[in-house]
């Protein structure tokens, strides 16, 4: 694919064709957030317990986590884009597929296979779109196709929950599929060179499943998605607790922040490589769930909001950018599926484990050792890649 250069010499990111793969991951995360307010009211109207209604809303989760590792090798194999046509096209067949079940069991198992075909979809627009993005300027490209997924956040649930309310749950997951087909449609007519080198018969290993040298990174991942999960579950719980009012600006503040500075992150990332960033994000993450479990006002929930923001914010988009340019192009695949095994185990057990603590010690102790252990452990995974990984025999010569 020919790379167009501006002005200035630099490769121009901002091609037509890129901004058209923006609008395909609003409409993909759309179909996802549109459903994630109504899913287990739905389970409840159908019958279910608030037990397994929890159960099915978060099976998804579960789903992306057995297949993310598959769903990586297979990109690497097949043309991105028609897997992404087909795997997005499923997704939204199984959305609109929502309204026509009749009891629990059977919306838990379509949530089931929702989560497979989503685990595709999910996995290979972040590869496939790598494509259109020049090596140069991989942290600004990806911030940017990540950075839909907070449009999405803020429109898609309320669009969802109007949906619901006006015309019932069958408009709502239409709407919300038809969002995914519209997504799969799009790309149909977008042009496509295919990056992948002549390979010979498949050789199933683990190698072809995960990248062991970017374990380290698929950890990084764990603890930003862990610290996410840990501030998503608690803090509402936090401020009835500690009778802090509007407690919920702290997700207005830290959405806004997130945003803002996604381009700025993904330009450091390109000129002053992975590790200028990650050292201080994890800092800054770590003092801001410190900040979380010492808050009693509403002035310092939303000063650990701008902390979290600085450290979540310039950390999660770098870990995944940095990632796919680890590995290049051609497995951008695998390197985007390592990666987001450790964001699915982070936010499978963040809940579990974040809860016994609280039961055990307190929001306190608990928030306050999760940032200490935040920060102990990103940095030492950090000093071991850097130190030791990244200059093995075979390492990817990138900036540091």
């Amino acid at each position: 694919m020919t790379i167009q250069r501006s002005s200035d010499g630099r490769s121009r990111l901002w091609t037509g064709t890129f901004c058209i793969l923006i609008l395909v991951n609003i409409c993909s995360s759309m179909a996802l957030q549109m459903t994630v307010p109504i899913v287990a009211k739905y389970a409840i109207s159908l019958g279910a317990s608030l037990k397994f209604a929890s159960a099915i809303a978060s099976v998804m989760s579960f789903a992306g986590l057995l297949m993310c590792p598959f769903a990586g090798a297979i990109a690497d194999r097949v043309n991105r884009k028609w897997l992404y046509v087909i795997a997005s096209a499923a997704y939204g067949l199984c959305i609109i597929s929502h309204f026509a079940v009749r009891d629990p069991v059977q919306l838990l198992l379509l949530r089931l296979l929702t989560g497979f075909a989503f685990s595709f979809t999910n996995l290979t627009i972040i590869a496939y779109s790598a494509t259109y993005v020049p090596q140069d300027r991989y942290g600004e490209g990806v911030g940017y196709i990540t950075l839909s997924t907070f449009a999405a956040q803020a429109l898609g649930p309320g669009m969802g929950a109007y949906l619901l309310e006006h015309f019932g749950y069958s408009a709502a997951f239409a709407s919300a599929g038809c969002f995914s087909l519209l997504s799969a449609l799009t790309v149909v007519f977008i042009s496509y060179e295919d990056v992948r080198r002549s390979v010979g018969k498949y050789k199933f290993s683990l190698r072809s499943l995960i990248e062991p040298r970017l374990l380290v990174f698929s950890l990084l991942a764990a603890l930003y998605s862990m610290a996410n999960g840990l501030v998503s579950t608690f803090m509402v719980l936090i401020g009835d607790e500690r009778n802090i009012a509007n407690v919920a600006l702290f997700f207005t503040v830290y959405s806004l922040l997130m945003v803002l500075g996604r381009p700025v992150y993904g330009k450091l990332l390109d000129k002053k490589g992975v590790y200028f960033i990650l050292f201080p994000s994890y800092l800054l993450s770590g003092l801001g769930l410190a900040a979380v479990g010492l808050s009693a006002t509403l002035a310092a929930v939303l000063a650990a909001a701008v902390l979290m923001a600085l450290g979540q914010g310039s950390g999660v988009p770098s870990v995944q950018a940095h990632c796919v340019r680890y590995m290049g192009k051609e497995r951008a695949g695998v390197a985007t599926s390592t990666c987001q095994i450790g964001q699915h185990v982070g936010n499978t057990i963040a809940p579990w484990l974040g809860g016994q603590m609280v039961s055990s010690f307190g929001y306190t102790a608990t928030f306050c050792g999760f940032g200490a252990a935040m920060l102990t452990i990103g940095w030492a995974a950090m000093a071991l890649q850097y130190r030791v990984i990244d200059r093995l025999p075979g390492a990817p010569s990138i900036p540091e």
